[in-house]
């Protein structure tokens, strides 16, 4: 195989010959052999760090800081880029300990000589397009990368919005089928007053209404970059009045309004955007896993369970026990919530953990958050398709606890009194009645009654 050398500041470093990235790549690869996966891996990130670097050449060339042949040959380059071409060029790890500079020249390296190739030149020439000269020009790793970071979010909102929209449309078509089937809601794992099936399933569905809607308010301040601070908020560096057009540049770039921070000093050093995302990602998937803990004993098997819900069978649930069927996909949505909340905690370590004008620590930022939104939508998706859609209510289990319940205590106090109805829920303790029993027995009303009495309850509780 043919190979070139390129020579930086520390010395000489062997490439392949047609490789597209350069120096500062190599070495940032051998530097962090093993953290994790290569930014190719994450096409949001790639895509949105692209268009960026399109947006800067788009703003140069309007000031004046490129010339149009090479501006057009970067912006060219970096469209094949955000299309998803060279993938293999970004060998790069996202977990670097850089603090982005590796991320940031291997798309500068990468864009660099594929502009030059467009423009007649082999790689690692740069006689016409230089990586820190002209793709990174007015431009620091310090404002281009979080600048992509906060983008790439925003691209990959709309994938874990339709997911969870689909969870939330699954849990309200469950609550119209059910709206009329009777269920003991409980307190503190006891029975309480009597409710619906529909009431169950459109709660919850209104508390993952509630969580996504506060996403969508955290991912919109992720449209408020810190671009045209270069290293540290000045702007030093950048072409005389490049910040005035690169908002505009990178409007134009992603389609949606992009806007820079008022204050660039604080958007150089303030991961608060970050940390507010993730602790709206981890609100969301902790309440898919409370609804998912909830159906795991609800749907436990009727012979020692509850027995009130019949989740889907999806898949055998033991080597050992045959015929024996494991809740495996609300547990799964459990254990994302769980990864979700780790990654969470690593966010927030993070962004207490910068020092002076910068976050340097950024990349696990990235990392935590592309996990989380990856996560927490195929987590939706099969929570909504593979449990959900397919619940059954086991109505005459359920109805069964609600009866014989003191969760029908309650029902009773209005017309007779919190002493009485006392009185007889002792009394179905020592004789080990149920309390509707009792309520018979005394006169108060007959078991052809009781449901209608229940259901009214549901009713008025409104």
């Amino acid at each position: 195989m043919s190979h070139r050398i390129e020579t930086d500041s520390l010395g000489d470093v062997l490439l392949g010959e047609k490789a597209l990235w350069g120096s500062n790549t190599a070495r940032g690869v051998d530097n962090f052999s093993g953290m994790g996966l290569p930014i190719s891996s994450y096409a949001h990130l790639m895509r949105a760090m692209a268009l960026v670097k399109r947006a800067a050449a788009m703003a140069n060339r309007e000031v004046g800081a490129l010339s149009p042949d090479v501006a057009d040959a970067i912006i060219a380059a970096c469209d094949e880029v955000a299309a998803g071409e060279h993938s293999q060029q970004f060998p790069t790890y996202l977990l670097e300990g850089s603090g982005g500079t590796s991320i940031n020249m291997n798309f500068n390296e990468v864009i660099a000589n594929r502009a030059g190739q467009i423009l007649g030149d082999a790689p690692g020439v740069y006689a016409r397009v230089n990586p820190n000269d002209h793709v990174n020009r007015s431009q620091s790793t310090n404002d281009a990368l979080p600048t992509a970071i906060k983008l790439a979010c925003v691209l990959a909102h709309p994938s874990v919005a339709t997911s969870v929209e689909s969870l939330i449309h699954a849990l309200r078509t469950k609550a119209s089928e059910t709206q009329d089937m009777l269920r003991a809601g409980r307190t503190c794992m006891q029975a309480a007053q009597p409710m619906t099936w529909g009431q169950y399933f459109s709660g919850h569905a209104n508390a993952l209404t509630r969580a996504l809607n506060a996403l969508h308010s955290a991912v919109d301040a992720m449209r408020i970059v810190p671009m045209g601070g270069t290293a540290i908020g000045t702007g030093l560096g950048a072409a005389p009045r490049y910040r005035a057009a690169i908002g505009a540049a990178l409007t134009q770039a992603f389609g949606t309004q992009i806007s820079l921070a008022e204050d660039p000093f604080d958007a150089m050093h303030s991961a608060d955007g970050f940390v507010r995302l993730s602790a709206e990602l981890r609100n969301l998937s902790a309440t898919m896993a409370k609804l998912a803990a909830d159906l795991v004993i609800l749907g436990s098997d009727g012979a020692s369970g509850l027995g009130e819900l019949r989740l889907p069978a999806v898949q055998p649930g033991s080597s050992i026990m045959a015929g024996k069927v494991n809740p495996v996909i609300p547990m799964m949505v459990q254990q994302v919530w769980m990864r979700v909340h780790g990654h969470d905690a690593a966010i927030a370590i993070a962004a207490q953990s910068g020092q002076m004008e910068i976050n340097h620590f950024e990349p696990v930022m990235a990392l935590s958050l592309f996990e989380q939104m990856e996560l927490i939508s195929a987590a939706a998706n099969g929570f909504a398709a593979r449990c959900i859609a397919g619940i059954n209510v086991d109505e005459d289990r359920s109805y069964a606890n609600l009866a014989q319940s003191f969760g029908v205590s309650t029902v009773f106090l209005q017309e007779l009194g919190y002493k009485r109805v006392a009185a007889m829920a002792k009394k179905a303790t020592s004789e080990g009645r149920s309390l509707a029993d009792i309520a018979v027995d005394e006169g108060h009303l007959t078991q052809a009654d009781l449901r209608a009495v229940l259901v009214r309850a549901t009713v008025t509780a409104h």
